[in-house]
């Protein structure tokens, strides 16, 4: 009889694993590839080769997504940056969903009217939600919120909140961002890596109170990570040129039912292949 529930119970088990497994999956956040950076917009091969490199390498990985979080081009209304960053996008494997989000670089400096449109006009949209395996994901238009765009921001701040109010019974809900809320502490000083104080203690009472995970961003052009009570902030090193002692490179994010797994390879060292 014992032997008979102890054989019960390792089944029952093995059958769990198997099932929080095969509900397991991972995705790849890109940032910064900022096209016409590295030679003062004069030229943007170097970015070509290193853009080319990741998407060989995520095409081979086959990841359930891909989002950039930001800096997709040096210049906002450089046709021809923009339109080498889209090509290259072009060669990611149609199977595999590409999201991408504005950055800083991706406007003028106060995000104006000219400037949002033609981010629309180019891309179609400047922020996404959507469901994986019971898991939300959020990207946002961050750029609005350091501006001051008040009626992008609010517009953005309500249509979030709907969802992650809605989102309560997923298993995680995950952000992306260009710009990190915060990179070390909640409470850290105003710089131009983060989200202003008067700002940010609001969004991240928000967080916490619909339970998210995690948010994914960029900006930083290192690698860098915080917390405020149960939310991660999880800052990602650049495309073309990290400026920390990361590699060119990009992050590969695993996500569990119960947990989300992440970690930053440099271009050079990517895995052939990934274990969840």
């Amino acid at each position: 009889m014992n032997k008979l529930f102890f054989s019960l119970v390792t089944v029952l088990l093995c059958m769990n694993q198997a099932f929080a497994q095969s509900d397991a999956f991972y995705f790849v956040q890109m940032s910064d590839p900022q096209f016409g950076m590295l030679d003062g917009n004069k030229s943007f091969t170097k970015e070509t080769k290193l853009m080319e490199q990741a998407v060989e390498a995520v095409n081979k990985l086959n990841p359930e997504f891909i989002v950039f979080t930001g800096d997709l081009v040096n210049v906002w209304n450089d046709k021809k940056q923009i339109s080498e960053f889209r090509r290259i996008l072009g060669q990611i494997k149609k199977e595999i969903p590409v999201y991408v989000l504005p950055g800083n670089h991706d406007f003028d400096v106060n995000v104006s009217d000219e400037a949002f449109q033609a981010y629309l006009d180019e891309y179609g949209y400047d922020s996404f939600n959507f469901q994986v395996k019971n898991t939300c994901f959020i990207g946002l238009n961050s750029p609005v919120i350091f501006a001051d765009k008040k009626d992008e921001e609010q517009s953005q701040l309500v249509w979030m909140e709907r969802i992650l109010k809605n989102s309560q019974k997923c298993n995680h809900r995950i952000l992306f961002s260009h710009y990190s809320f915060f990179v070390e502490t909640p409470d850290e000083a105003d710089q131009y890596f983060n989200i202003p104080l008067t700002k940010r203690g609001n969004y991240i009472d928000m967080f916490n109170k619909y339970n998210v995970d995690a948010m994914f961003s960029g900006h930083l052009h290192r690698n860098a990570k915080g917390s405020a009570g149960n939310f991660k902030m999880i800052t990602s090193s650049a495309l073309c040129y990290p400026l920390g002692e990361d590699k060119v490179g990009f992050r590969i994010v695993k996500v569990y039912p119960d947990r989300i797994e992440s970690d930053y390879y440099d271009l050079d060292n990517i895995p052939v292949k990934v274990n969840l």
